[in-house]
């Protein structure tokens, strides 16, 4: 089943943009663009994210024996990689510049649907038995078929809108480097939805999220650049903290019958959870750009960011008592990017 990643968080990642790019524009065209300079930047790239494949569901095959042999196999999700945006503008004049930064990635997260039974293809196995946080469905005969699917809306998505000042500390003719101060605004969302049961007799739905209000929280970062001919790279490292609070629920629900979307659940069992969170993040980045003319730049980059120790959902680590563990990821996020530089 292909999964439909959601759109929360684009719509503010598009009015930033239209916003950014239209008062770029907009003083570029003023006066004011005779006394400074203006850029534009735009970074199309393909990102992956790395630490966040988290650990759903756990597989037992039991052969009673003699001897008893549990043969256990876990599932994990996959969290797919897809294109990113990062783009903002930059006002530079003298040793001073003021400008705007920002990045967004939509994903989903994926796993191959799975059934199984006793005694099935696989060879002669007495039960088996798929485990799911605190629950879990057993099967001791082949017509007893277990099923966990992922269902829709099982995503990820990240935004970032940076505000900065830059002062440059040194700024010789071909080469310069410059210490950033600024602030961050961003939201994380993670969403987990998954049912797993008996075919046409029974099963649970599952709804996990951590869903967070607007993050805040400062930005400081050190950045440098060489000039050789038409020929320019950049380097960029920083580091902020976003203060916030995640909202972190577990949504279990139990049905009977055939599982559909309109399926009437017989029982109700939730979990939530208010947390404040302070979460740091770094950044690296690195560019090459060759200068086509005085105002349009192309290149190529890569793209580094690490949010440490990110509250994520609830309700998906398989063992005993394991709706009730609220745990942390540290995703590594890293993208190869394309480079638009225009300059007025």
């Amino acid at each position: 089943m292909r999964k439909r990643a959601s759109r929360r968080g684009a719509s503010y990642i598009t009015i930033s943009a239209v916003l950014a790019i239209t008062v770029a524009l907009g003083v570029g065209s003023s006066t004011h663009a005779e006394e400074g300079k203006w850029s534009i930047q735009l970074e199309p790239m393909y990102m992956d994210a790395y630490g966040h494949d988290q650990h759903v569901l756990t597989i037992h095959e039991i052969d009673f024996g003699p001897p008893s042999l549990d043969t256990k196999t876990g599932v994990t999700l996959d969290t797919t990689a897809g294109t990113a945006i990062r783009g903002g503008f930059q006002y530079s004049r003298n040793r001073w510049s003021w400008g705007m930064d920002l990045f967004s990635f939509i994903t989903s997260q994926d796993t191959d649907s799975l059934t199984a039974a006793a005694d099935g293809p696989a060879g002669p196995i007495d039960e088996v038995i798929f485990e799911v946080a605190d629950q879990a469905y057993a099967s001791t005969d082949p017509s007893e078929v277990l099923f966990y699917d992922l269902l829709e809306d099982t995503d990820l998505a990240v935004w970032t809108v940076d505000f900065y000042g830059t002062r440059a500390l040194t700024d010789k003719s071909e080469s310069g480097v410059y210490l950033q101060l600024g602030l961050r605004f961003a939201d994380f969302d993670n969403d987990y939805r998954a049912v797993v049961g008996i075919e046409d007799d029974q099963g649970t739905r599952f709804d996990a999220s951590s869903n967070y209000d607007r993050m805040t929280g400062p930005l400081i970062g050190l950045s440098g650049d060489v000039e050789f001919g038409r020929n320019c790279i950049k380097g960029y490292v920083g580091q902020s903290v976003l203060f916030g609070t995640a909202r972190l629920t577990n949504r279990a629900r139990d049905f009977t019958g055939p599982f559909s979307e309109t399926v009437t659940f017989d029982s109700e069992e939730m979990l939530g959870k208010d947390q404040d969170v302070a979460i740091p993040v770094t950044e690296l980045r690195i560019k090459w750009t060759y200068r086509v003319n005085k105002i349009l730049a192309l290149g190529l980059g890569a793209n580094t960011s690490v949010w440490w120790d990110v509250p994520v959902p609830p309700g998906v680590v398989p063992i005993e008592g394991g709706h009730g563990v609220f745990h942390e990821n540290t995703i590594v996020f890293f993208g190869m990017a394309g480079v638009v530089e225009l300059t007025f």
